[in-house]
């Protein structure tokens, strides 16, 4: 019984615009190479990565969401694994479409530590002050 299922993937940042789409061509002609049907390929855009991976830390974000058995999955799954093209990805069961969710994704912040342990420094020292007087 086929069943709905999301594919997140992150293509390099090493890879140009313009051939971003050749990319997602490959990933979509994957997928349906394993009798899966694609309903809807999103590109999220190219977004800071939490931390490095290969040494890349920027990629473009793509969802996917397409109809499949469970045994061709686990072929996809497999495919992508070894795939060259992408850093990442991740596939889910999906209930709701991609087309009805309405994605927020957040640019990466990285926090330096000594400044966030400086600033709470200061923060009690003047707490401390306050209550002295």
């Amino acid at each position: 019984m086929a069943a709905r299922y999301e594919l997140l993937y992150i293509i390099p940042a090493t890879v140009v615009e313009t051939e971003v789409g050749d990319v997602e061509t490959k990933i979509s002609t994957l997928i349906t190479k394993y009798g899966a049907t694609v309903e809807l390929t999103k590109r999220l855009g190219k977004l800071h990565l939490a931390y490095q991976i290969e040494k890349q830390r920027y990629g473009y974000y793509v969802a996917v969401v397409f109809t499949a058995e469970k045994g061709s999955v686990a072929k996809i799954e497999e495919n992508l694994r070894i795939s060259n093209d992408i850093l990442r990805h991740m596939i889910t069961a999906s209930e709701q479409s991609v087309e009805d969710q309405k994605f927020d994704l957040v640019q990466f912040t990285e926090i330096n530590v000594e400044e966030e342990r400086a600033r709470r420094r200061e923060k009690a020292e003047s707490k401390d002050g306050e209550a002295k007087e």
